[in-house]
This record gives C-alpha cells, structure tokens and sequence, in this order.
C-alpha cells in the first residue's frame, strides 16, 4: 500500500531525517577524500623532492604518504557507520 509521507508527520520526520544522514554521510566522505588527495598530492611531490636529493628517506617519505591516504579511507569508514544510523 502507498503511503504519501507529506501527509503523515511521523513518515515525514524520518523520511527527513533518512535524507539529512545520506547528505551528511556523502559529505563527509568527499571532504575527506578531497583532504586526502590534496594530502597525497603535496606529499608525493615533496617526496619526490626530497628523493631527488637524498635518496635514503625515500622509504620514510613513503610511510607518511601511505598515512595522508589512509585519511580518506578514514572518510569512507565513517561515513558507512553514520549511513548506518538510518
């Protein structure tokens, strides 16, 4: 049975409640995922100066880009747990 939501206040809160947590979810995940690629894109380049130069802290520079990735990965995880939240 079809149940118009603008009718029933009950359906209505939730169904609004349901968009505002998919909306905040979906930005928190493209923030964080803008952060991390701009994270990565400073740091890759900075690594590949810094190795052009000495080449021994290749393997430490790489160990802080592999962190600055793992900020949108960050991203992602909560924005499933708050999408969970529906």
């Amino acid at each position: 049975m079809y149940t118009n939501v603008s009718t029933d206040p009950i359906l209505y809160d939730k169904a609004l409640y349901s968009s505002y947590i998919v909306f905040a979810g979906g930005l928190i995940v493209g923030i964080s995922n803008l952060v991390c690629g701009l994270a990565v894109g400073v740091i890759g380049s900075s690594t590949a100066l810094v190795h052009a130069q000495t080449p021994e802290t290749f393997v430490s520079m790489l160990i802080v880009e592999i962190f600055a990735s793992a900020l949108g990965l960050y991203g992602v995880i909560i924005g499933i747990v708050i999408a969970s939240k529906m």
